[in-house]
């Protein structure tokens, strides 16, 4: 079992700067306290998202780490002219030292995707076709390309990655029709869905996986996201938890509320109510070890990251609930005891 952390890097209320530095400071932290990779959304003309490209926050990410994984969950692709894309991975992973791992899907959100100009009906095929361009970049020396949406004529790939044949994908795959899709391709895969609708992803995951004859042991990463705050006393965590939790929220519902859609249905109006689902956890690190371990069971996970920075935490609160986690809830789950708990 391995954990990561997710993060929207959602609009706290800080200068700008000022947010992005703490950040920063809190994926320093990250990196040591041993979690895996720590994988940031991309969003546009919202304040769920302030970091509108997450390639260039994720350099200096390269910069201020030295052991942990990252990548963009996801890098939209319909958004992208799919060379560029590769380009920029390929850096990210030089600079990293072969730490990139990029997530790739069509994008959530029809808004976001009409600011460029993108029709969301067509956003489906532009995903398809990014990517059978992208898999050829990367194993092509020269590339010749004719589609509907993207025509690339007979362009050098000098650009290659450090890992080889590329860096490992992620994909969001909440549904799961696109589990054997996944599994065919190797593909790691992130759910933000109930731990009961996650199981059917994980299992159509391993049963295409299982008939491709490949093993267990090799097995991708299948993963959950939940929204986590910890602390000495239940108490303390809930306070915390209720109070940033309705900035977290407002931010989602902001670009959907102004345009005049229902809200998306995937985070409830409470912290309470995300708890009830099963898709956060606040307390103290001795029932964060229950939670995980129910999820694992119930979701066939093998993977899980914590949502800890969000809304208006401050600094130093999310920094708490990072420790906790690392020193107390990440060893029940591994053989090797992580560097903080050392």
């Amino acid at each position: 079992m391995n954990f990561g952390i997710f993060d929207h890097i959602d609009d706290s209320g800080l200068p700008r700067g000022a947010q992005i530095e703490q950040r920063l400071k809190l994926v320093e932290q990250y990196d040591r306290d041993g979690f895996h990779a720590y994988h940031v959304a991309e969003h546009h003309g919202t304040p769920l998202g302030i970091v509108g490209s997450p390639n260039v926050f994720l350099a200096a990410v390269a910069q201020r780490t030295q052991r942990i994984h990252f990548g963009a969950l996801i890098n939209v692709l319909p958004l992208y002219h799919p060379i560029r894309l590769v380009e920029e991975w390929c850096l990210l992973d030089h600079m990293s030292g072969g730490r990139l791992e990029p997530g790739i899907g069509r994008g959530a959100s029809a808004i976001e995707a009409s600011f460029f100009g993108v029709d969301a009906d067509s956003t489906h095929d532009r995903f398809t076709e990014a990517y059978e361009l992208i898999v050829r970049a990367f194993s092509d020396e020269v590339v010749d390309f004719a589609g509907t949406h993207t025509k690339v004529h007979r362009m050098p790939m000098t650009a290659r990655p450090l890992q080889q044949p590329h860096p490992p994908f992620w994909f969001g795959a909440s549904r799961p029709d696109r589990a054997g899709w996944c599994a065919e391709r190797g593909i790691n895969v992130m759910s933000l869905t109930t731990a009961e609708r996650t199981r059917a992803t994980t299992d159509g995951f391993r049963e295409r996986w299982r008939e491709l004859g490949r093993a267990d042991a090799d097995l991708p990463h299948l993963g959950v996201n939940r929204h986590f705050v910890l602390a000495d006393t239940d108490a303390e965590a809930t306070r915390v938890a209720e109070r940033v939790y309705p900035r977290f929220k407002a931010s989602l519902d902001l670009l959907w509320v102004q345009h005049g859609h229902p809200s998306p249905p995937i985070y409830p109006d409470t912290i309470a109510e995300l708890i009830a689902r099963g898709n956060a956890f606040v307390g103290t690190p001795e029932g964060a070890r229950q939670f995980i371990a129910e999820q694992i069971e119930t979701a066939g996970i093998n993977y899980m990251t914590a949502d800890v920075a969000f809304g208006g935490i401050t600094f130093e609160e999310a920094s708490r609930t990072a420790s906790l986690f690392a020193t107390a809830v990440m060893p029940a789950f591994s053989s090797e005891p992580t560097e903080a708990a050392r």
